[in-house]
C-alpha cells in the first residue's frame, strides 16, 4: 500500500474562527483541524496545539495554528517519516499544488512502517525516553495544565506513591473545558476549574508497554489505540515513555538525521543557520561523553516569547527538555544548557554505577 492510498478527508476552519469552535470540533476528528486563510493553507490545530498555546477561548484559531509541513501524493515514505519525526503532528496536510486534498494521519503512516517490516527488532527500553512526565493524583488541574504548557507535554502519568494509577492527556483537558459548567466534576459548587483534582478527570485505563517488548509491539498498540505515546511500565511503576516519533526515528541512519529543526515561522527561518551553529557546538561537546546520534528542535512562538522542545538521542539514551525565552537565541541557549546538565548527570551516574558494580572474575577450572 502506498501513502497516497491512506489519505483521509480534511476538516477545515477559517483563520478568523474563535478557538472555542476548534475546541468543540476536535472530539469529532481523530486527526486534526486544518486552518485555512481564504484558500491558502495556514496550519493545523489539535488538542495538544491548543493546550500548549495557552490561548484564551476567544482568540482566533489562526493564532494558535502550527504550520506543519505538507506533503503531496508523490512524497516518498522516508520523507514522510522524517516530517512526522520533526514535530508533534497528528497528521500532515496533503496538497496538490496549492490545493488541500486531504490529510495523512500519523497512525496510518506508522501502520505502513510496521506492515513493511521497517521498524527492526529493537526493544522498547533501547529507545524509550526515561524521563516520565508525571503528576500526583491529588494535584490540581491547574498544576497539570502548567506542566503541559511549560514543558510541551501532551500526556502525564498519574501516580500515587510512585505507582501508576492513571493518565491525563491534553485531549482530556480540552474536552473538559468545552463542557458547560454544570457538567464539570466539581466537588464544591464554587470550585474553580484549575482547583479540580487530577484524579477527578484522569483516565484509569492506561495504555502501557513493557521495557522488554519490541518496538513492533509498541507500534501495534499505538495504532490500535490511536495515541501518540505509550507509558512504559515495570513493576507497576512508570519507567519511561515511547512515542510514535521515537519509532519514526528508527527509520533513519544517524548521519541522515544529525540535527532537525522545525516549527519556525517565515520571519524566523532566516535564523536557521545561527541555530544550527549553536546546536552543533553543543553536540560537539556532548559527543566527547556519549555516542550522540541526533538532536531534534521544535520551536513555537507564544506572542513575544518562544519555546523550544527537543530530544537528544544516542546509543542507549534518550533525553528530552523544554525551555522558554524572550527571543530565539535565549530560548535555544536555555534548552542547550539544560541538555548539557542532563548529559553530565547521566555521565556521573554511569561512572558511579561502574564503581559500585562488582567486577566479574575468572577462575581456573582444573
Amino acid at each position: 500500500m502506498e501513502p497516497s492510498d491512506m489519505i483521509r478527508d480534511a476538516f477545515t476552519l477559517d483563520y478568523e474562527e474563535p478557538v472555542t469552535r476548534a475546541i468543540s470540533e476536535l472530539p469529532k476528528h481523530k486527526t486534526c483541524i486544518v486552518v485555512m486563510r481564504g484558500k491558502k493553507y495556514a496550519g493545523i490545530v489539535d488538542d495538544w496545539t491548543w493546550i500548549s498555546s495557552g490561548a484564551k477561548p476567544a482568540a482566533k484559531v489562526g493564532h494558535i495554528a502550527v504550520h506543519a509541513p505538507t506533503i503531496t501524493k508523490k512524497t516518498e515514505m522516508l520523507e514522510i517519516c522524517r516530517l512526522f519525526f520533526s514535530g508533534p503532528y497528528r497528521a500532515l496536510p496533503v496538497m496538490d499544488d496549492d490545493k488541500l486534498v486531504g490529510v495523512l494521519a500519523r497512525s496510518d503512516a506508522l501502520k505502513m512502517l510496521s506492515d513493511e517490516g521497517l521498524l527492526g527488532r529493537m526493544k522498547v527500553e533501547e529507545i524509550m525516553d526515561k524521563q516520565v512526565p508525571k503528576i500526583e493524583s491529588r494535584a490540581s488541574l491547574g498544576k497539570a495544565r502548567s506542566m503541559m504548557y511549560g514543558n510541551q507535554y501532551g500526556k502525564l502519568a498519574v501516580i500515587e506513591k510512585e505507582s501508576l494509577v492513571g493518565v491525563l492527556t491534553a485531549y482530556d483537558i480540552a474536552n473538559l473545558l468545552d463542557k458547560p459548567k454544570d457538567k464539570l466534576p466539581f466537588r464544591r459548587s464554587k470550585e474553580r476549574v484549575d482547583d479540580i483534582e487530577v484524579s477527578s478527570i484522569m483516565r484509569e485505563e492506561v495504555y502501557t508497554v513493557k521495557p522488554e517488548e519490541t518496538i513492533v509491539d509498541s507500534a501495534r498498540k499505538l495504532i490500535e489505540k490511536d495515541v501518540a505515546a505509550l507509558i512504559v511500565e515495570s513493576g507497576g511503576k512508570p519507567v519511561g515513555v515511547i512515542s510514535a516519533r521515537d519509532l519514526f526515528s528508527c527509520v533513519f541512519k544517524p548521519e541522515e538525521v544529525g540535527l532537525d529543526i522545525s516549527g519556525l515561522d517565515e520571519n524566523d527561518r532566516m535564523f536557521v543557520d545561527d541555530i544550527r551553529e549553536d546546536a552543533k557546538k553543543t553536540l560537539d561537546k556532548l559527543r566527547k561523553s556519549f555516542e550522540v546520534e541526533y538532536l531534534s528542535l521544535h520551536f513555537k512562538k507564544h506572542g513575544k516569547k518562544y519555546s523550544v522542545h527537543g530530544r537528544l538521542m544516542g546509543r542507549g539514551f534518550v533525553f528530552s527538555a523544554s525551555s522558554f525565552g524572550w527571543d530565539l537565541r535565549n530560548a535555544l541557549k536555555s534548552f542547550l544548557d539544560e541538555m548539557e546538565k542532563m548529559v553530565h548527570k547521566e555521565k556521573e551516574g554511569r561512572i558511579e554505577r561502574r564503581k559500585t558494580t562488582p567486577r566479574k572474575t575468572e577462575r581456573w577450572i582444573e
